[in-house]
């Protein structure tokens, strides 16, 4: 119970932060990350000896995965403009199949850091790992669509 207050006030903190000062989208994704790592260093109580294999793993996979999510982006956004032209079936198909293919190397690349994180992590640790990352991102998703308490608007 302990653990989901402290967890539960870091992110109400984390939310006001990033909604209090003008920001770029880089620093941001910096420091949820870093706030990312600093919790799961809590949440596995990882050594330093693990933490030295996981985090350089974890960060390396990162920025492979968000490359793929900004080109699979454009091509939704290239999808958005080609029905917006009442493009041909053809050329939607033709833009369905590469936002397929970037999918599916996302998913891959999402597998073969599971593989590696394996390799590092004890059993429990890989099972702790699997419930941080879920509970971790439903709780940034409820922030972010909340942002801080009074704020006007928000993403």
């Amino acid at each position: 119970m302990k653990k989901v207050l402290v967890v539960t006030l870091s992110l109400l903190l984390l939310s006001t932060a990033l909604w209090a000062a003008p920001r770029g989208p880089q620093e941001r994704r910096r420091e949820l990350e870093m706030l990312r790592m600093w919790k799961l260093t809590e949440e596995l109580d990882l050594s330093e000896e693990e933490a030295a294999k996981v985090f350089p793993l974890l960060r390396r996979y990162s920025c492979k995965r968000q490359q793929l999510q900004r080109q699979r982006w454009r091509l939704l956004q290239e999808l958005r403009g080609l029905l917006d032209e009442e493009a041909p079936p053809e050329r939607l198909k033709e833009k369905m199949e590469q936002i397929e293919a970037k999918t599916r190397e996302l998913e891959e690349l999402r597998w073969k850091e599971w593989q590696e994180l394996k390799k590092t992590l004890s059993t429990e640790k890989q099972a702790r790992y699997l419930l941080f990352h879920e509970r971790f991102a439903r709780d940034l998703w409820k922030i972010l669509r909340r942002g801080p308490k009074g704020a006007k608007g928000g993403p």
